[in-house]
């Protein structure tokens, strides 16, 4: 405490001053005669202020009190409170001022010691990489740092208006308020614990959570808690999580294996997790020494750092390999430190982290570096500080570490030299506008490692501020992320690209023809075209040189492609043999196909592939963008359509699509949709045509021959809607009803006759090969109960020379259950002599654009003859198709044709005109209709 009595009025000479003030490094004798004393121990900032407040009270009478700074002879500065009031005469008039000061010096430095710890307690809060929070006893949150932020996806202003039901997992809520009943029971200190929240976005993650109870006046008010993002790790340490649950204290509570032993070996302790991953009891451990663990591999290794440690005594860590109980091989990141009695050591106590699996995922990804540990072994980022103007003042030993470099080739601007070229002015701008505003900094940009390597990091800054807000100090962390950018990178080039070409695959094609859309809509100049191509007899080459020749095939195709593309445009593949083009800006059509000319020219080419000299074309199908604009998928579907046009009209060209085009897919769409739709709603119907004995007039056989009954077209014939069945797959389920109604009917004949009946079914190519027709033949016949030889099946020549050797089994399947086996339309495909040689027909059946030529047509005259010689010879029946005409049969009767059917005896009946026709015959005349009230179907039988 200081006494002074001063002059009222300005320089405020001492009257007297006690002799405290000899503190400051003036005799007494200054202070008493120096009338200046107060200018030169005043602190220059502090001076002008203190006399004007000083003058003050003298006019206004007033005490005063303040606190300023004052300067002792050594340059200290000193912190006073000073208390001081007038002295006046009886009369009032003032004599003097006196007063008291004290030097509260120290409890300023505390004061600014206790913000700055606060200060660096909540950039610590704030840059945490683990989400802090508070809530209250009823689970609303009170407070949290921006990690929370980051990981859940609310603002802080968002995730305060929250309670703890909102954010936690609905199956995992009873789960959080069991714990937090515990710890307000008393029945737990704090509590660790795994669970399940939703993020903003509704995405899930799983928390490790470590919470404790706020208590004020020894009751509970609020819980406060960390939490770590271990949604990644939740499968790999799930037994780990699950342990943290039931470890009470610091020991046991540890997902690391703890242990002391002596400077023998001899364990001394051990902890749970300790047991978990040795396999060995604690009782058991502790008889145990530690040479007896180690594996054999790495004693060296351990007896070396255990020598290092009692000659240097400095905390080590390696890792090393443990043999379990169970004769595993555990690998360990041990680290260790002595244990002291006394200033004496008398043993080591370790941590091991079981790191088996990190090896592991080591050894794949030999680069990465990143090391994570639990909050309170230590922080493995860069961490660095810098003043208010920017200019860093501290590094961490990591920092210098990771750059190799001291920390004063970091400080300051020298950090610079270690960013990379490109980034380094996008990083000062950033920092340049946190600096001025204080926002807080975050951005991502690349550091050039000890190595010479540029990596990538994510780099945070938040900024400190004293009681008048303003920067006294910016704290900040520098994360390797390059790692995870690589493994993004990787992922999204493997999820746009076809894995064998390395073309772009569909997703990316169609998003490369969503902006060309875009573009073409706000700029009709932007025209672009769409070709769709797909090898012709792929297949083949395929299943006769094999996958790995086909592999090869496409992707020399596709490099063929990319040579006769610009550089804008896009080749892509689709899947199998199919492949699309997006020309990006093109012309006219005309441009167009000279694009897709060029292509179909240069993929004729053959290609060297091995030994094989391979041969293969392509259909393309083009769409050019009009006014018109419609979805990626509309343009594919629509090129799509025009490829299997070319296909369809000889393969080895290109098609362009129009409005026709897209009319005709959508009407065989409707159709096949109707299809459906009638095979459900049984709208099929058989007719029945009769094979007649031309030598006899007998009818003992009829060919079944479906319609439709359309509830909007009425009787519909099979050339409107077979071709639409087979290229739907439609035509199983019919052709099984078919072959089941005309054996039914049959069977129901044959019980009014005793004459053997017998029925033709036509099959199409794709009944002939589906692989449940044998089954279909055999339930029917058996359903039935038909001989085989009453069914007889009708297949064309193209039918079976286009898939010979799977036709030959299965007709030969067929033949051998009895079936009858017939050839149509005979004489207008193959006809070859080797294709009756080898396939087990009993019938030909002459083709009916043969017989209407008889009479006009001498080589059709002849045609007829030479079947009818040739079924004779070889000991096949010969059925005539398509007889309209009494001249006709006559000239079939003489040529020797037994059996012929058409329009002069019958056209197609329904089942009651034919059983009228079984039981009565034919009419006398065989040109005579059957009766006067037979219906005439004014349909053409198509097969």
């Amino acid at each position: 405490m200081l006494f002074y009595a001063v002059s009222p009025v300005p320089p405020f000479t001492p009257l007297y001053v006690s002799p405290a003030f000899e503190r400051f490094g003036l005799p007494l004798e200054d202070w008493r005669n120096d009338p200046d004393i107060w200018v030169k121990v005043l602190h220059p900032d502090d001076r002008e202020w203190v006399f004007r407040q000083t003058d003050d009270s003298t006019e206004s009478g007033e005490e005063v009190e303040y606190e300023y700074r004052m300067i002792d002879t050594a340059g200290q500065v000193h912190w006073i409170r000073d208390r001081g009031c007038l002295v006046r005469d009886k009369e009032g008039h003032v004599l003097y001022r006196e007063g008291v000061m004290f030097d509260v010096t120290e409890r300023k430095r505390t004061k600014e010691a206790l913000r700055i710890s606060e200060e660096r307690f909540r950039t610590l809060f704030e840059n945490a990489s683990d989400i802090i929070y508070v809530h209250d006893l009823q689970g609303k949150y009170l407070s949290m740092n921006r990690a929370a932020e980051r990981i859940f996806g609310y603002t802080r202003e968002e995730a305060l208006e929250l309670s703890m039901a909102q954010i936690v997992a609905p199956e995992h809520l009873k789960l959080a308020k069991e714990k937090l009943a515990e710890k307000l029971q008393r029945s737990a200190k704090q509590t660790a614990y795994e669970l399940d929240c939703v993020r903003k976005d509704g995405s899930r993650l799983t928390l490790e959570v470590n919470s404790s109870v706020i208590e004020e006046n020894g009751s509970p008010v609020a819980v406060q808690g960390i939490a770590r993002d271990v949604t990644e790790r939740k499968f790999a340490d799930e037994a780990m999580r699950e342990s943290e649950n039931k470890y009470r204290d610091l020991f046991e509570n540890a997902n690391d294996l703890i242990y002391t032993h002596d400077l023998q070996g001899n364990f001394t302790s051990l902890n749970r997790a300790g047991e978990r991953i040795t396999g060995y009891a604690r009782d058991e451990a502790l008889a145990m020494n530690i040479t007896e663990v180690v594996a054999p591999g790495s004693l060296a290794n351990a007896r070396e750092m255990s020598a290092r440690k009692l000659n240097e005594d400095v905390a080590t860590t390696y890792e090393i390999d443990i043999i379990a109980k169970d004769g595993r091989t555990v690998s360990l990141e041990l680290s260790t430190r002595l244990i002291y009695e006394k200033g004496v050591p008398v043993g080591v106590q370790g941590i091991g982290r079981d790191v088996t699996e990190r090896r592991r995922q080591n050894l794949l990804l030999k680069e990465s570096e990143l090391r994570y540990r639990q909050l309170g072994e230590g922080i493995f980022h860069q961490v660095w500080t810098a003043g208010p103007d920017g200019r860093i003042d501290y590094v961490n030993g990591r920092t210098t570490e990771y750059f190799d470099r001291p920390s004063a080739g970091l400080i300051g601007e020298e950090w610079r030299s270690v960013v990379h070229p490109d980034d380094l002015s996008e990083c000062l701008h950033r920092w340049d506008r946190s600096i001025k505003t204080g926002e807080f900094f975050e951005t991502e940009f690349r550091l050039r490692r000890h190595d010479g390597v540029y990596r990538w990091h994510k780099v945070r800054a938040n900024c400190g501020r004293d009681e008048d807000g303003r920067i006294v100090k910016w704290f900040g962390t520098n994360t390797d992320i390059d790692d995870q950018k690589q493994s993004e990178s990787r992922l999204n080039y493997v999820a746009k690209h076809d894995p064998l070409t390395d073309l772009p695959n569909r997703a990316e094609f169609m998003r490369q023809l969503k902006m060309a859309i875009d573009r073409a809509e706000t700029n009709p100049m932007a025209r672009f075209a769409v070709l769709f191509l797909d090898l012709d007899r792929f297949k083949v080459i395929n299943d006769s040189l094999g996958h790995l020749v086909g592999d090869e095939l496409l992707r020399q195709i596709a490099n063929r492609l990319l040579k006769h593309v610009r550089p804008g445009d896009v080749v892509a593949r689709l899947g199998g043999d199919e492949f699309t083009i997006l020309l990006n800006r093109t012309g006219d059509v005309s441009d167009v196909v000279q694009v897709a000319e060029r292509v179909q020219k240069n993929l004729t080419k053959p290609f060297q592939i091995d030994s094989y000299e391979v041969f293969t074309s392509a259909s393309i199908g083009i769409i050019v963008s009009d006014e018109i604009m419609r979805r990626p998928e509309d343009f594919l579907r629509d090129a799509d359509s025009a490829m299997y046009r070319a296909k369809e009209a000889g393969k080895a060209r290109y098609e362009i699509f129009d409005r026709e085009m897209h009319a005709r897919n959508m009407n065989q769409l409707q159709l096949e949709t109707d299809l459906r739709h009638a095979i459900e709603r049984e709208e099929f119907e058989l007719l029945y045509q009769p094979i007649v004995d031309l030598s006899t007039g007998a009818v003992d056989e009829f060919e079944a021959l479906v319609r439709w009954r359309h509830p909007k077209n009425g009787l519909t014939g099979p050339d409107d809607f077979v071709g639409a069945a087979e290229e739907s797959g439609l035509i199983i389920p019919l052709g099984n009803w078919i072959i089941g109604e005309a054996c039914r009917q049959l069977a129901a004949w044959q019980k009014n006759s005793d004459r053997k009946l017998s029925i033709s079914v036509n099959l199409s190519a794709k009944q002939l090969m589906h692989p449940s027709l044998l089954a279909q033949v055999r339930a029917a016949l058996a359903e039935t109960r038909l001989s085989p030889g009453q069914l007889k099946i009708e297949v064309t020549e193209s039918t079976v020379m286009e898939h010979s050797e799977k036709s030959m089994s299965v007709l030969s399947e067929l033949s051998k259950l009895g079936i009858s086996l017939s050839t149509d339309d005979f004489g207008t495909g193959y006809s070859s002599l080797s294709y009756l040689r080898r396939f087990p027909f009993n019938r030909l059946k002459i083709d009916r654009s043969f017989i209407d030529e008889m009479g006009n047509n001498d080589k059709s005259a002849a045609i007829v003859k030479t079947i009818l010689m040739l079924g004779q010879n070889l000991g096949i029946e010969v059925v005539a198709e398509g007889i309209e005409t009494e001249q006709q049969l006559a000239t079939l009767t003489v040529l020797g044709c037994r059996f012929g059917q058409g329009y002069l005896f019958s056209r197609p009946i329904d089942e009651s005109y034919a059983e009228e026709l079984l039981r009565s015959g034919l009419p006398p005349r065989l040109g005579t209709p059957l009766s006067p009230a037979t219906p005439v179907q004014e349909l053409i039988e198509v097969q």
